[in-house]
């Protein structure tokens, strides 16, 4: 691929970049027929040596040596139908279509057209493709039926008719250009006319015919028109304004803007804003025989010609002036309206169209410059680095210098900053020196090495807010120079968090901040919670380098940079995220040929500015470049993905959406895609997952491929996405279904032979030690029982007014937790909970147990104690958890008010607020040393009365459902 810059004075070309590709870069050859680009956003080239598909990266060549199935050499008009089809007409072997899912059908001389040499398509309303052939005209119809359309006979004998081109128009009439005289033929209604409507023209030859959005039909008249109709209105223009006279307009092309590009075998043309402009070899086109002109779905105008392959026109985001000199700085004036330059060889002035002379280039010309400044008067400032020191150039032409006769410190002048109070501060390699009064006899006050001023090499200067000068130096970091008392006020250096020591550059872009850039990354000083904080900014954290020039920012706040990697940019936000904690790190955009930056580089320690009008202008060693902000949008189309190979081992496929079935013993698996996006197609990024293997998508990455290698057996998803450089990403792409077949020994049907075998095989070993097993388990399941039984009589033994208190608990609790739905498990681990609920009444003195009389409030205290004894009695058996959380917590209440731990609501284990219902039941349905038992409906009320209080509301609810079905009161019995 070549680029190229274009040449001053071709104005509205320069608001492009080409760049092109020839038989060099994969092309067949250089004899472009057609250009299109079709649904999937692929763009096909015609050639004589088959169809082209091109991606941005990869050229593809589609031929029967390519693929049995597309039985043709050449591709000379191509045509994307109504359908979504791609039409190809051939040179010698008639036209064939390819379809969406990549079907190929083909058309010729034994099907019914006149002849296989194969001249221009198109498509009508109804769906029939046109097919205009070196002898004549046929039709195929959406059917696939080839037919000659009627009444052509009555203007042309035998059809005998060489086509130029064929166009459909807005009202659904069929032109046919045959570029001889008198014989622009239109279909309409069912007959064919001679089109005798051009009026300008006599005897017209017509090569082209075209419409605009707004309806006006647009002609290629011989030897180099265009006319444009509109109604009866006819407006012709010279397109041969060429160096060389064009003998033919080959093709017109209306872009997405309005323009109109036309080519000829001279050159290529655009009528822009009622002007014309011209593009030929002699500015960088490839070859001056354009044959075809496409705009692409990013506007990109594709161009195709005769002898020199295909070139690509891409909106420049910048545009460059160059002079082959190195530019040192770059500064506007608009005062005078012009732009002035410094450079190694002088001062440049430039006046938006050509550089111009005047009294200031001419006295410092072959003079190193290295900086200009305008000030606020009008006056250009020029740092020289040669024996005219710092030079001003007033409004009415005067020349004043300062040189070291004056009492500067040398005349390797830097830099200069007029300063808010009128001294004229001027930085030079060997110290610092303040012009009094910017007068040519105010006392010249210098600054060079001492203890505080480790270096005194200035390169640059800086008045902050207060008014105070920062002076940054060439190793020795910065200094600040109290204004009024011409003292130092302050250094910085590494050892105080800057980033380096040599520094370039320090400005305020934004207010408040500090931007110093030096030779090891970028420091940023702010205000930080009432201290100042430095932020540094490298390679390491996004910076994408570590040493910058410069830092500007532009109205969208885009912070733009110059370092010996090029220009570069990073959204401020990403700034602002690391001041304020959200992130750790940046994102840098880099520029280069392909935004339209066509240099050797960028100036090292130099000036770039930004001017009045938002623009900004970057130094280069060979010119200079300017961005605007306006025109340099980032493309918001995103790319589209497509699948295009898959690799299993070393046998290749063309992927066709079906799933892909890879055998046991294949190793690799490889997977082709692309993402098509044809500006800065290099710059396009990946990521990628595959469903079952990786547990997340990939980083971003330029690699168009990935291989897996040995998969486990199972069912896979691949997806990808892409993003383009302006960070629009792309929708996913068609999900690849990729299947890996196992062995037999992987399949579930082997495994479970082989595994019932072996059950097989080992259940007679295991049968009688089973038997063992079940009965061991049925005798320690009843010695269990027997021993929880017998500690329940111990329990229950301590009260006579408690007896089978513990047993009709767990019968309760297991009645509630069965209704509640509880399982069969469930309810075992419940009924022993409830067994032993009360154990902890063991460690309770039988006094206060069996005392007849109410409890005082001590003893009511050390019944309360049973919980916790129960709960410690019981923590050693793990089997059953749940009997360790019915002794300690059945006391406790919903409302938080029981004990021992307070618990409330759900914060009480389940098994707890089951029991506790039960515990509250059987307490007010038994015999009591102090009182009888209870009445039905009074136990009824009193659990109504603490639902939701004292007890679970479910629960409760359950129980009253219990209560309600015992009719006869038998619970109690």
């Amino acid at each position: 691929m070549v680029q190229f810059c274009f040449a001053e004075g071709i104005q509205f070309f320069n608001n492009f970049v080409p760049s092109s590709w020839n038989s060099e870069d994969g092309l067949p050859g250089n004899s472009v027929t057609d250009i299109v680009q079709d649904t999937k956003g692929y763009i096909y080239i015609g050639t004589y040596e088959g169809l082209v598909r091109f991606d941005g990266i990869e050229f593809t060549v589609i031929n029967k040596k390519y693929d049995k199935k597309y039985n043709f050499v050449s591709a000379r008009s191509l045509f994307i139908d109504s359908r979504g089809n791609l039409w190809n007409g051939s040179n010698d072997e008639g036209v064939f279509c390819i379809g969406k899912d990549d079907s190929v059908r083909k058309f010729s001389t034994l099907d019914g057209l006149p002849n296989n040499s194969i001249r221009d398509l198109c498509e009508d309303r109804e769906g029939n493709i046109w097919v205009g052939t070196s002898s004549g005209i046929a039709l195929i119809s959406p059917e696939g039926k080839v037919f000659i359309p009627e009444g052509l006979e009555d203007l042309i004998e035998d059809n005998n008719i060489l086509v130029k081109h064929l166009f459909c128009d807005s009202a659904g009439r069929i032109w046919i250009c045959t570029a001889l005289q008198n014989r622009l033929y239109v279909y309409s209604g069912r007959r064919f006319s001679v089109y005798d409507g051009i009026t300008s023209i006599k005897n017209p030859s017509v090569n082209y015919v075209t419409q605009d959005s707004a309806g006006a039909f647009w002609f290629g008249v011989s030897p180099y028109y265009l006319l444009k109709k509109n109604g009866e209105e006819e407006t012709l223009f010279d397109g041969g304004g060429i160096s060389q006279k064009g003998t033919v307009v080959n093709c017109i092309f209306h872009d997405s803007v309005g323009n109109v590009w036309f080519s000829t075998d001279t050159g290529l043309g655009v009528i822009s804003g009622g002007e014309i402009s011209y593009y030929t070899e002699k500015q960088g086109l490839v070859d001056d025989k354009v044959v075809k002109i496409m705009e692409d779905r990013e506007s990109n105008i594709w161009i195709g010609t005769d002898r020199g392959g295909i070139e690509k026109l891409s909106q420049s985001q910048f545009r460059i002036i160059k002079n082959n000199e190195t530019i040192n700085a770059v500064v506007e004036d608009t005062f005078r309206k012009v732009i002035w330059l410094a450079s190694d060889k002088g001062v440049r002035c430039y006046d938006q169209k050509k550089f111009i002379e005047n009294p200031l280039t001419e006295y410092c010309e072959n003079i190193r410059v290295r900086d200009i400044n305008i000030t606020d008067a009008g006056d250009v400032l020029v740092s020289t680095y040669a024996q005219l020191g710092v030079i001003k150039y007033t409004r009415d032409g005067k020349i004043i210098s300062w040189t070291e006769k004056d009492g500067l410190t040398g005349n390797r002048t830097r830099c200069t900053l007029l300063h808010s109070g009128g001294d004229l501060y001027i930085a030079t390699t060997n110290g610092l020196n303040i012009v009094k009064g910017f007068s040519k006899d105010g006392e010249i006050i210098t600054i060079q090495k001492s203890s505080e001023v480790s270096s005194d090499f200035i390169m640059t200067l800086h008045e902050d807010s207060e008014g105070n000068v920062w002076c940054g130096t060439d190793g020795g970091g910065i200094f600040v120079v109290d204004s009024k008392t011409y003292e130092i006020k302050k250094t910085y250096t590494t050892e105080d968090g800057l980033a380096g020591n040599i520094i370039f550059k320090i400005s305020e872009p934004v207010p408040g901040q500090k931007w110093i850039c030096t030779g090891t990354g970028l420091s940023v000083m702010k205000e930080d919670s009432g201290s100042l904080k430095i932020y540094n900014f490298n390679s390491g954290n996004g910076l994408g380098t570590d040493g910058v020039f410069q830092a500007l920012i532009d109205y969208t706040e885009t912070v733009w940079f110059t370092s010996n990697k090029g220009i570069f940019s990073v959204h401020y936000r990403d700034f602002e995220n690391v001041f304020n904690g959200k992130d750790d790190s940046i994102f840098s955009k880099f520029y280069g040929r392909s935004d339209g930056i066509v240099t050797a580089g960028v100036t090292s320690t130099s000036k770039s500015s930004k001017d009045s009008f938002g623009r900004l202008w970057f130094t280069l060693v060979d010119g200079v470049a300017f961005y605007d902000p306006v025109r340099g949008k980032a493309n918001t189309k995103a790319p589209i993905v497509q699948i295009q190979e898959i690799s299993i081992d070393d046998e290749n496929f063309i992927y066709d959406g079906s799933p892909v079935e890879i055998g046991p013993d294949s190793k690799r698996l490889s997977i082709k895609f692309t993402g098509l996006s044809f500006i800065s197609s290099e710059q396009v990024k990946f990521s990628y997952k595959l469903e079952g293997y990786d547990s997340k998508f990939s980083e971003w990455t330029t690699q168009r491929n990935v291989s897996y290698t040995n998969l486990p057996h199972g069912t896979y998803k691949f997806t990808v996405f892409a993003m383009t450089r302006d960070e629009v990403k792309s929708l996913p792409s068609y999900v690849v279904t990729i299947i890996k077949k196992p062995y037999i020994w992987n399949l579930l049907w082997f495994r479970l032979l082989i595994g019932g075998i072996i059950v097989l095989a080992t259940a007679a070993l295991i049968f009688y030690r089973y038997k063992d097993i079940v009965r061991e388990q049925k005798r320690n399941k009843e010695f269990t029982s027997q021993v929880i039984s017998a500690l329940v009589v111990a329990i229950d033994a301590k009260d006579q007014y408690t007896n089978g208190h513990s047993n009709r608990v767990s019968k309760y609790a297991v009645m509630i937790a069965r209704k509640a739905g509880k399982s069969e498990a469930e309810l075992e681990r419940i009924f022993y909970a409830g067994l032993l609920h009360d154990v902890g009444k063991i460690g309770v003195p039988d006094s206060i147990i069996s005392k007849p009389d109410k409890l005082t409030g001590e003893e009511f205290e050390v019944i309360k104690t049973h919980p916790v004894i129960g709960s410690e009695i019981l923590k050693s058996i793990t089997a059953v958890p749940e009997v360790v959380v019915g002794a300690r917590w059945h006391h406790e209440r919903w409302d938080g008010r029981g004990y021992p731990d307070g618990l409330k609501e759900t914060g009480i284990p389940e098994v707890a607020r089951i029991i506790g219902v039960a515990d509250a039941y059987d307490a007010m349905t038994s015999d009591r040393s102090y009182r009888r038992h209870l009445t039905q409906s009074v136990v009824r009320e009193q659990i109504e009365k603490g639902r939701g209080s004292q007890f679970d509301p479910v629960f409760a609810t359950i129980m009253l459902e219990i209560i309600d079905d015992d009719v006869d009161f038998k619970l109690h019995e």
